[in-house]
């Protein structure tokens, strides 16, 4: 206990709902940041129901002052992420992090967060990671000023500063790219045309009525494209199984495509409508009057971007152009359908073979999230 700080673990119902309400109560109406639903909250810290919890061990905390919550952290000890990554197998992780402005609220959430991870036998506590690397990643330090798409954070421009005078440093940057449609849909055009000419490469949607196996492809590919990535643990069938119930009724075959050459597939991107913006009317809750809100927004006011999911391309087919030719499709679907454009994203910092190609078309980098290390 510091200051009158206690930080105790969040056990049983009630205390998980606390940790989920509380950035409810945090996040000052009219900020951007997007509340989720709860019952989607409820279920993502539900072992019964996230198969994160099938391999991963987690222990949510919660910081009470005078017997109110004020802030909020879980720990993580993923032993498949040192299974891929053995060089690293002494990191563990934390995330969930929501503090109120008081710098004694987060050094106790920190500490306890990296004294059960040192606990737990690792040596590096990483994050903030929600609560693997394939779900919500990073810690926004720059871009500020507008509603985070869906699946990705917003927080208040203190936290970076919070983490930093605990001790914390960066281990790497993450960013987000929004490519709008009127800059780079000419450039896209005159690509694809060159790429196409002789008659190989094909993109094509998928096939709903396939479902099962387009997804089997899906996440092959995700899994082999990204296989060298900084951080990357391919997802198993169940956190496959549970993304893809969250956004498949958000799937639009127009932004859901897969590149084939010769007839053999060779690549995927899938964009979602950015429902956050639905969302936020909702305020977390689907009754009496979310669902219609949600409703509304997306198939009548409208949402204005797209956030594009997954990319990637097999490697035997990279340097072809394939990425940027599932984006020109994207973007030449996303007009007839009243998108302004899409935010790519997260992108890390290093990987200049999408990044370079991203700029020249256009693309503006417009939110840089940091994920942290310390020594626990």
């Amino acid at each position: 206990m510091t200051s009158g700080i206690q930080v105790r673990p969040a056990a049983g119902k009630k205390d998980i709902e606390a940790f989920i309400r509380f950035p409810f109560s945090l996040h000052a109406p009219g900020s951007h940041w997007v509340p989720p639903l709860l019952l989607e909250r409820r279920e993502f810290l539900d072992p019964l129901k996230n198969p994160v919890f099938e391999y991963a061990k987690i222990q949510p905390f919660l910081a009470l002052r005078d017997g109110k919550v004020v802030g909020t952290i879980a720990a993580v000890r993923n032993d498949r992420y040192g299974q891929f990554h053995p060089e690293e197998a002494h990191v563990g992780f934390f995330g969930l992090y929501e503090c109120v402005d008081d710098q004694a609220v987060a050094n106790a959430l920190l500490d306890a967060a990296t004294s059960w991870l040192r606990e737990q036998g690792k040596t590096v506590a990483r994050g903030p990671v929600n609560l693997t690397t394939n779900d919500v990643v990073g810690l926004l330090v720059d871009g500020f000023e507008d509603d985070n798409t869906i699946m990705m954070p917003f927080n208040p421009a203190y936290y970076g500063g919070q983490l930093e005078a605990a001790g914390f440093t960066k281990a790497k940057d993450v960013f987000a790219c929004y490519l709008a449609r009127e800059v780079c849909e000419d450039r896209l055009t005159a690509l694809a045309t060159r790429l196409e000419r002789n008659g190989r490469i094909r993109v094509r949607p998928i096939d709903m009525s396939r479902w099962r196996h387009e997804l089997d492809f899906v996440r092959n590919t995700y899994n082999v494209a990204w296989a060298n990535n900084w951080g990357f643990v391919p997802w198993t069938d169940r956190e496959l199984e549970f993304i893809a119930k969250e956004l498949k009724p958000l799937v639009d075959t127009r932004f859901a495509l897969m590149a084939e050459v010769d007839g053999e597939p060779a690549g995927c991107i899938i964009s979602i409508p950015d429902a956050n913006q639905a969302l936020k009317l909702a305020n977390g809750k689907l009754l009496p009057l979310g669902l219609a809100k949600i409703l509304w927004k997306l198939k009548v006011s409208g949402c204005t971007r797209l956030r594009t999911m997954v990319m990637g391309v097999l490697p035997k087919f990279r340097r072809r152009g394939l990425d940027m030719l599932m984006v020109h499709y994207t973007i030449k679907a996303s007009g007839p359908a009243h998108y302004h454009g899409a935010e790519l994203g997260w992108v890390l910092e290093d990987n200049q073979a999408l990044l370079s190609p991203l700029y020249q078309l256009g693309a503006e980098r417009t939110k840089t999230y940091r994920v942290y290390d310390r020594a626990t």
